[in-house]
């Protein structure tokens, strides 16, 4: 139904498109499509030497992407956390088996909670949502991450057979059976049916996503493909092998066209404090780089923060019972006994066994996203520890003490280089799975501003007494922290790739070898040229960081300002007494 749609949509677009035509345009149509056809063609080459506007910008090195629309990994994801059970195998093969039986766990402790929710009168129905709604977020989240995982390796057993066919990713072709081993994929990555019983399947499936099974011609088309790929890099040195694992036809010539047996540059780098030359390639730099970055030692802070926020959200509702209940006047005279009556409740059972299951659930799901918020600070620091050993490479003081290899912009070749080490450093690492984390911070956050601004103005005298206004008060502050230290991360991290100034300085050196030999004036001319263009290119192509790894559409972004904005300033409006905006043009007034 839906491609019958669409197809109807294409037909009707060409029906109306054709009332405009004039009789040029139709035959200058018929002209293109017949030309092409009847001209001759020959062999081409693309020439690795040169380099796309992809390169400065950033996006030669493209990162895995999910085959389905976000509306279906996120239906997806609802109805895999919602039928956990059902989906078990699933899980275990995108985490592991000790977190899916744990997480299994939490599925039937919240629906023994919920059970227990109706018997125990002083329960708070946020103590169950809580969790559930927490839950739901952390598997469409989790499965939003390993989208990708289908879409590169087919869901059989690549290595099913030990011949391939030529491409001319008809002849059949031996295969080596240690190249079968290193394409096939290990028990961990190898994506896993959803489940045995079709009717799962066709839960999960809709209009707009395609279908998770393919064809066995699919399956051999792409395990094909790969086969190709890895013999047209059968002379790649065993030392470069497993970094180009997994590149895609479109970026393998540039590859080849900066590795070690192609282009090189020469390099100063420091032996027990000896300065030594050595020729390098992109992927030899970068590899020592990420040797650096991998042993600067992570800080503890943040883990727990997230920690402490955690045991605090568990332990809210019982304060918040406490704080209601207790007699400051009378805090001497109870007993402990008392207090915990105050804070649970008379003595019972099912009480005690509703708040045991509850304050579990709080602190091992509050602890799992706070647990992702660090691994997407963790991965935002190795960003701007990348950028900054990037800004290192061509300072001898700051090469010598990060113990990286140094080299000058001093011939065009160096300057390819650099641009290409440049934006192989930018892809290191996660990117769209971060992303989506993220993501899912900045609109958690961005919603829960709404409703606490929501809820302020519908009843700001008794916004204190609700114990849902004082969670969202603890994430929204937990979660503003988060992104206050991503901005700033990322921030750092967009002015240290951007920043020209490393250019600017190599100019000066090309000026002072000018003046020592003139002899060498017309070709240090053009590498001083190169510098200005890539100084340039730079400026044009790099964007402003932004927080967001989605792309955000102009329009819902001005409409989402102005909301807030208007929240925000009736909130202020009401508590304060005066009014944002006319506070804000009185001051541009003045300015």
């Amino acid at each position: 139904c839906y491609l019958m749609t669409m197809a109807r949509i294409a037909w009707y677009q060409e029906k109306i498109g054709a009332y405009d035509q004039q009789v040029w345009e139709k035959s200058l149509e018929k002209a293109d499509l017949n030309g092409l056809d009847s001209k001759p063609k020959k062999t081409g080459h693309i020439k690795p030497d040169l380099i796309d506007v992809d390169l400065v910008r950033g996006s030669t090195f493209s990162k895995a992407k999910p085959e389905s629309p976000w509306t279906a990994l996120t239906r997806k994801g609802l109805v895999r956390v919602l039928l956990f059970p059902f989906f078990f195998q699933w899980w275990i093969h995108v985490t592991s088996k000790s977190i899916s039986s744990c997480i299994l766990m939490l599925y039937f402790m919240q629906v023994a909670s919920a059970v227990l929710y109706l018997e125990v009168p002083g329960a708070s129905a946020n103590e169950v949502f809580g969790p559930m709604c927490l839950m739901l977020l952390l598997g469409t989240v989790h499965c939003q991450i390993v989208s990708t995982e289908s879409s590169r390796w087919p869901s059989g057993s690549p290595a099913a057979g030990s011949t391939t066919t030529s491409p001319g990713r008809g002849t059949p072709t031996k295969v080596k059976p240690r190249e079968v081993d290193r394409l096939r994929p290990n028990v961990g990555s190898r994506p896993a049916s959803d489940t045995d019983d079709t009717m799962w399947e066709e839960l999960l499936q809709g209009p707009d996503s395609p279908s998770t099974g393919s064809s066995d011609s699919e399956e051999n088309g792409r395990f094909n493909a790969g086969i190709t790929a890895h013999q047209q890099t059968t002379a790649v040195s065993s030392d470069d092998e497993s970094l180009q694992q997994g590149i895609t036809g479109s970026q393998l010539s540039w590859l080849q066209a900066c590795h070690p047996s192609k282009d090189r540059v020469s390099a100063i780098i420091w032996e027990q404090g000896e300065c030594k030359k050595a020729d390098m390639s992109v992927l030899e730099i970068s590899g020592i780089i990420l040797t650096r970055v991998k042993l600067v030692e992570q800080g503890m802070g943040y883990l727990a923060f997230g920690g402490l926020m955690s045991a605090s959200l568990a332990l809210l509702p019982f304060a918040f019972r406490l704080a209601q209940r207790l007699d400051v006047s009378s805090v001497g005279s109870l007993s402990l006994t008392e207090l915990v009556e105050m804070a649970v409740g008379p003595r019972d059972a099912q009480a005690y066994a509703f708040f045991l299951l509850t304050t579990v659930q709080r602190v091992c799901l509050s602890g799992l996203f706070f647990f992702m918020m660090c691994v997407a600070e963790r991965t935002y620091k190795q960003r701007l520890l990348f950028a900054k050993y990037f800004s290192h490479i061509t300072s001898a003081r700051k090469a010598k003490k990060s113990e990286i290899p140094h080299f000058r912009l001093k011939k065009v070749q160096n300057i390819k280089m650099w641009l290409s080490l440049r934006s192989f450093l930018r892809r290191r690492g996660p990117q769209r799975s971060v992303d989506v984390i993220v993501s899912t911070i900045f609109l958690l956050a961005l919603s829960i501003s709404f409703i606490i601004c929501a809820q302020l103005l519908h009843s700001h005298q008794t916004f204190l007494q609700s114990l849902t206004n004082w969670e969202l008060m603890v994430w929204a502050s937990s979660l503003v922290l988060f992104l206050l230290r991503l901005a700033t991360l990322g921030s750092e991290t967009n002015c240290k790739y951007s920043n020209s100034s490393v250019l600017l300085t190599e100019q000066i050196n090309l000026y002072l070898k000018m003046e020592k030999k003139p002899n060498k004036k017309e070709e240090l001319s053009i590498v001083n040229n190169v510098l200005k263009l890539a100084t340039k290119l730079m400026k044009e192509l790099d964007t402003p960081f932004r927080l967001l790894g989605l792309t955000v559409n102009p329009l819902i972004y001005n409409i989402t300002r102005v909301v807030i904005l208007s929240a925000v300033s009736a909130v202020v409006s009401d508590l304060l007494g005066f009014n944002i905006r006319a506070f804000e043009k009185s001051l541009t007034f003045f300015h």
